[in-house]
C-alpha cells in the first residue's frame, strides 16, 4: 500500500508502511475514530481512499438506524470482529421531527440516507406526516455527513436499489410507522447520477405503489420493485385498510420499460402482506415476508435470462 501517507511520514516506527498498514487494517473499523487520535500519520492512513479501499474488498458492515438519524446516532456492526461503532447524527432541521421510512444504501466510500415520512411543525394540521426529498451522504473517509441534491418528488416506504453505479427509487408515499394505514401513494421513479448529484425522471411505476421493496436483477440489469400496497378501502367506512399486492414489476436498466410478473408467493400465502426483506446471495435474491418474530415465507427468485419470471417459494414458515 504505497504512498498512505502524505510527505512520507512514518506511520509505525521501525516498520515500512505497508506492513504497519497492513497491522491496522486488522483493527475493526468500529475502532479506527479513537487509532486517529493517536498520531498525524495514523489520521492520514485511516482516513486515505486505497486503505478504506483496501477494507471493503474483505468487510462488511452493517448499518443500523434505531431511530430518526438525525436525533439518534446510527451503529455500524462489524460482524467479524462482534464490534460496535456510532455514526454522528445527520444534520438536524429544527422544523421536522420523526423520520421514518426512510432508504438507506452503501454505495463506494459512502452511505446514502434518502427521503422518508415524518412531521414538519409548518406544516398544517400538525400531526399529518409528510413525505421528505431529501439526500444525505456519510463519508466514511471523514467520518461526516453532507447534504447533496434532494429528489424530485418527496416519498417515503419506496423501493431502493444501487444499479450499475447509480441509484433507483420508485413508488413511496407518505406512510408514517405511527399509523397503521392511510397516507398517500405515487408511481414516480427516479435515477441519482453520483457524479452529478442530480436525479433524473424516468417511466413512472404501471400503477401506484409503496411500502414495496426494491433490488437488483438479470445480473445487473433490472430493477424489480416487490409488493407494498395501492389503493386503499375502509371497513365501515371508517377503519382505512391497505390493498396488499402479491405481484411486482421489472424495469430494464438500459431501455427503462416496465413489464408485470405475477404473484411471487405462490398460492397459500395471507392476503394481507408482511414485511418484506432481500437478501442478495451471490446475485441470486431471496425475498423473506417477516411477521413479528417469525418468517414466514421465502422465495428464490429466477432473474436469469432463461426463467427471469420465475419465483419458487419455499412456503414453509421458519423460525
Amino acid at each position: 500500500m504505497n504512498s498512505v501517507c502524505d510527505g512520507g511520514a512514518t506511520v509505525i516506527p521501525g516498520l515500512p508502511n505497508d506492513v504497519a498498514a497492513w497491522i491496522l487494517s486488522k483493527v475493526p473499523y468500529s475502532h479506527h475514530a479513537r487509532l486517529k487520535s493517536t498520531c498525524k500519520s495514523w489520521k492520514l492512513l485511516l482516513s486515505s481512499r486505497s486503505f478504506l479501499n483496501s477494507l471493503n474488498k474483505r468487510n462488511h458492515l452493517l448499518c443500523i438506524f434505531p431511530q430518526d438519524p438525525s436525533i439518534a446516532s446510527p451503529f455500524l456492526f462489524d460482524p467479524n470482529a462482534l464490534a460496535w461503532c456510532p455514526l454522528p447524527p445527520m444534520p438536524c432541521n429544527p422544523h421536522v421531527y420523526g423520520l421514518c421510512n426512510f432508504a438507506a444504501v452503501p454505495l463506494g466510500p459512502h452511505l446514502y440516507v434518502l427521503g422518508g415520512s415524518l412531521f414538519d411543525t409548518r406544516s398544517f394540521p400538525i400531526d399529518r406526516p409528510s413525505p421528505s426529498s431529501a439526500t444525505f451522504r456519510f463519508n466514511f473517509h471523514d467520518f461526516s455527513w453532507e447534504p447533496r441534491a434532494p429528489m424530485l418528488t418527496p416519498r417515503g416506504s419506496f423501493a431502493c436499489a444501487v444499479v450499475q453505479g447509480r441509484i433507483l427509487v420508485a413508488g413511496g408515499g407518505s406512510r408514517h410507522t405511527m399509523f397503521g394505514a392511510a397516507g398517500t401513494r405515487i408511481r414516480s421513479v427516479e435515477r441519482y447520477e453520483v457524479g452529478r448529484d442530480r436525479w433524473v425522471a424516468m417511466d413512472p411505476l404501471p400503477g401506484f405503489r409503496a411500502g414495496c421493496v426494491g433490488f437488483v436483477g438479470g445480473e445487473g440489469r433490472e430493477f424489480w420493485v416487490v409488493g407494498g400496497y395501492g389503493a386503499s378501502r375502509t371497513i365501515s367506512g371508517v377503519f382505512p385498510v391497505d390493498e396488499y399486492y402479491r405481484d411486482a414489476v421489472v424495469m430494464a436498466v438500459e431501455g427503462g420499460a416496465w413489464r408485470e410478473v405475477g404473484d411471487v408467493w405462490g398460492d397459500g400465502e395471507r392476503v394481507r402482506i408482511g414485511k418484506i426483506v432481500v437478501v442478495d446471495d451471490d446475485g441470486c435474491p431471496t425475498l423473506f415476508m417477516l411477521d413479528g418474530n417469525e418468517i414466514l415465507r421465502n422465495s428464490k427468485v429466477q432473474t436469469a435470462k432463461e426463467g427471469r419470471n420465475n419465483v419458487h417459494s419455499n412456503l414453509s414458515p421458519k423460525k
